[in-house]
């Protein structure tokens, strides 16, 4: 079976994401209801597969629906330990969690995983870089501002799934008040749409297949604008850039 990235939920009302093949399923964040996640997708296709959960950071839109899913799968779950100590403030059994380093590569069971950090007002946020043999995925949205560091870890990758959360303009003038547009736009907020197209113009010559604009504002976004956006990056870049929706999953999308 080939590889397989598929998306439940993308934004600030929940994030869901997971990656298939023959033997595994990997979950990045579960930030929404397991009855959306068994609406979206056929689960006894994972009976016989090993379930991983990597969570980026405890926010509630990535860990809503953590309890059930761990009580339906019994999965494998993976955060750093600051992610670990703040879920477990909010009365989740986090004894079984697996412990993660930044920049430490993982070996598991028929992938590789590395965690990296990522700046956004969390315990210990990460982004998730994850190999198939030659294939990698990379996850990195919810955080402020990109570096060189962060950037590293993008290069090379066959899918990147990147934050582009908000229009600066839009911001400005939107029904948030003033405390939160700052929060929203600070180094360790969430980055703009701007700031997600300077990120695929550094690491465009890497070698990067394939792009979805994730994690995008109910409020201070547009989806017109952010296919302009995509546009703009399939032509120029000439890597194939998509948006993912809030309200329609991505299945089943070949890596």
């Amino acid at each position: 079976m080939s590889l397989k990235f598929n998306c439940v939920a993308s934004g600030s009302s929940g994030n869901c994401y997971f990656l298939e093949n023959a033997s595994n399923v990997i979950f990045v964040d579960v930030g929404v209801p397991f009855k959306r996640i068994s609406e979206c997708v056929d689960i006894s296709q994972f009976d016989g597969k090993q379930i991983h959960l990597f969570i980026t950071h405890e926010h509630h839109d990535h860990i809503a629906g953590i309890k059930p899913f761990i009580n339906k799968f019994a999965p494998k779950v993976y955060a750093s330990e600051g992610t670990t100590h703040a879920i477990s403030s909010k009365g989740i059994d986090t004894a079984p969690f697996l412990i993660l380093e930044c920049g430490c590569e993982y070996e598991l069971d028929g992938f590789s995983a590395i965690p990296f950090n990522i700046s956004h007002d969390s315990a210990e946020p990460f982004g998730y870089r994850f190999s198939f043999g030659e294939k990698i995925v990379t996850f990195a949205t919810d955080f402020g501002t990109s570096t060189k560091d962060l950037e590293y870890f993008l290069c090379c990758s066959d899918l990147l799934v990147l934050e582009s959360n908000y229009e600066q303009e839009m911001l400005d003038k939107g029904p948030y008040p003033k405390y939160l547009q700052a929060r929203i736009s600070s180094h360790k907020g969430h980055l703009s749409n701007r700031d997600a197209l300077k990120v695929v113009g550094s690491i465009c010559d890497t070698g990067i297949r394939r792009i979805f604009l994730a994690h995008v504002s109910d409020e201070n976004n547009d989806y017109e604008l952010l296919n302009k956006y995509a546009d703009f990056c399939s032509t120029n870049y000439k890597i194939p850039t998509e948006v993912i929706h809030r309200d329609s999953p991505v299945t089943d999308i070949d890596i």
